[in-house]
């Protein structure tokens, strides 16, 4: 059944529909399979160490562990679907272990239909996802310099821009700017919370010690390996800083360099992962993670994690524990750096941790590596919060692979990709990843847009598009043992090349006096160079006539209705409407 509710006011809306009787159902009572779920859905063997810290620290017992996880699996499989069907349709998605089942808020009733029929429960919400992101980012750039905001981004339960504020850093400013903030209606929720995140510091084994030359020790995440049989392993880009830093193993003899050239270690907006380059004698990679005396884990590939997902962590400090997945997608403030796109969890950590190791509790995929975490360590009372880089992002950037176990169970399946876009002359990027069968992949694709390929060993596609047109793509991915797995998608490329001319709505802005702004418009498809124009822009801002980007600081509060216009070189034409909402 499509949920939906319509009587009361927006910002309670999803709250009756999240928790009621689905909050009831006992965990070890989910008997009947969701909607969608195939036979291999049940009950599948655990490993001892993943089964064992669920029960601890999740406090179920084997037999409910093992009924988690068959949901968990299932309602993964249909995340991956709807991603490719609906795409950015969806404002988010969760999967709710009371109900075993993944949750879908889309904003139609045909995207709740579709998501319905793949086997999700849909719930309908007031925003897009565009919509929500646009938002997001008005309050990252008021965000900056202000005291006491630790984080923002996306809530998949609330489907809203949730903010973290340290209720203990909170000054005039942070008021101000929650004021501020609250102007931009239901669609913002303000948490506070006493436990701000911070970067924790701290044969090559995930979990395990190691050391930045003289400095406090962190974790191992992931043992990789990189293009022409070059070994190392993923950890945290804080704990990779330095360039060309000797790197020391758990028992205290070098076994790499750190951050190898300056070119392997990220720890800005853009992420928090490092490479750590196993170059000494007698030092290998292992597909493993410690379960530090559970029996470790093998590693069999990687995964984006999914809210409500099981997920274990390894540290050097505490150990292995698991939680589960709380928000992804998140902007996390430390203080000292800022950094996007990171996921948080409810699993413990302490400093030391950073680096380590996250899986997921069924088929051994590496999620992700340890960023940071609350002042609650493992041991303590109080909730417990822990911040992980997602993994993939890592291993596309530098065009690693993972090392991993062979053979690997199950079929290969390619993470779906939702439609592309581009214009003739753009220089474009597109990392896939598959899971199952028994790595290395070997990649192919049919269908890409001219002047774009894809490497056969990494399954990313890159190049310059240089012909206009639409057309179906199928990546596909071939294991060790010959067994393949595919995705199919739409790429369309429009530019000076031809199309129709056409511009981007980029929706209602909201924007303040005195602060800095910029929009980049976006125009596909018509003949020649463009020309942008704007009438009716407030006070303070303009748009660039050649690049289409409207930039300024407003200047008079008050509400204004605007209208740009694209022309191209033959004089054809395409406008689009935007209201202004401007604050003081």
């Amino acid at each position: 059944m499509i949920r939906a509710a319509t009587s009361r006011p927006r910002w309670v809306r999803l709250r009756p529909l999240l928790a009621g009787a689905a909050a009831t159902i006992a965990l070890g009572s989910l008997a009947v399979a969701p909607a969608g779920a195939s036979q291999n859905d049940g009950p599948q063997p655990v490993p001892t160490p993943l089964l064992a810290a669920m029960q601890k620290d999740m406090h179920l017992t084997a037999a409910q562990a093992q009924s988690r996880l068959a949901h968990e699996n299932s309602a993964r499989r249909i995340a991956t679907a709807l991603d490719g069907s609906l795409g950015r349709k969806v404002t988010s998605m969760w999967f709710d272990a009371g109900t075993g089942r993944l949750h879908v808020a889309v904003t139609t009733a045909a995207d709740a239909l579709t998501a319905e029929q793949a086997g999700a429960e849909a719930f309908r919400v007031p925003y897009t996802r565009s919509g929500l992101d646009a938002v997001a980012r008005t309050v990252g750039v008021q965000a900056r310099g202000v005291p006491g905001v630790v984080g923002w981004g996306i809530g998949a339960r609330t489907s809203r821009v949730e903010v973290i504020v340290d209720r203990n850093r909170s000054t005039a400013a942070t008021d101000a700017f929650v004021r501020r903030i609250s102007e931009l209606g239901d669609r913002v929720l303000v948490t506070r919370t006493s436990d701000a995140p911070v970067q924790q510091q701290g044969n090559v084994v995930g979990g395990e010690k190691w050391t930045p030359g003289s400095e406090s020790p962190c974790s191992v995440g992931f043992s990789v390996n990189a293009a022409g049989g070059a070994k190392g392993f993923l950890t945290a880009g804080h704990c990779t800083n330095d360039v060309d830093q000797p790197a020391y193993g758990k028992d205290g003899s070098r076994l790499g360099t750190s951050n190898a050239g300056g070119t392997h270690s990220i720890n800005a907006r853009e992420g928090d992962f490092g490479l750590v380059s196993v170059d000494q004698p007698g030092w290998n990679v292992a597909p493993t993670v410690s379960g530090y005396g559970s029996g470790d884990v093998t590693v069999t590939g990687s995964a984006d994690g999914l809210v409500g997902q099981t997920v274990c962590r390894s540290g050097q400090t505490s150990g292995w524990h698991c939680g589960e997945i709380t928000k992804v997608n998140q902007t996390v403030d430390y203080g000292s750096v800022v950094i996007d796109g990171l996921s948080w969890t409810n699993t413990c950590s302490a400093g030391g941790d950073s680096g380590g190791s996250y899986v997921t509790a069924t088929g051994g995929k590496a999620v992700g590596v340890h960023s940071g975490g609350g002042s609650v360590v493992c041991g303590q009372s109080g909730e417990t919060n822990t911040i992980f880089q997602p993994v993939n992002e890592a291993l596309q950037k530098w065009s690693l692979t993972l090392a991993t176990s062979a053979p690997q169970p199950g079929d290969v399946t390619v993470a779906a990709v939702g439609a592309q876009s581009s214009t003739v002359g753009q220089k474009v990027t597109l990392g896939n990843t598959a899971q199952g069968g028994t790595a290395p992949y070997t990649w192919s694709a049919t269908g890409l847009p001219a002047g774009l390929s894809i490497d056969s060993g990494t399954g990313t596609v890159s190049g310059a598009t240089s012909t206009a047109g639409a057309g179906q793509v199928t990546v596909t991915a071939t294991d060790a043992a010959g067994k393949s797995g595919s995705t199919t998608f739409t790429w369309t490329v429009g530019d000076s090349g031809g199309g129709t001319l056409s511009m981007t709505n980029p929706g209602g802005q909201t924007v303040y006096t005195g602060r800095p702004f910029t929009l980049a418009l976006k125009a596909t498809g018509g003949t020649g160079a463009r020309t942008f124009n704007a009438t009716g822009l407030p006070a303070g801002l303009s748009v660039n006539r050649t690049t289409g980007v409207i930039a300024g600081t407003p200047t008079t509060w008050g509400l204004a209705n605007s209208r740009v216009t694209v022309t191209d070189g033959a004089g054809k034409s395409a406008s689009v409407s935007i209201t202004w909402s401007v604050f003081s």
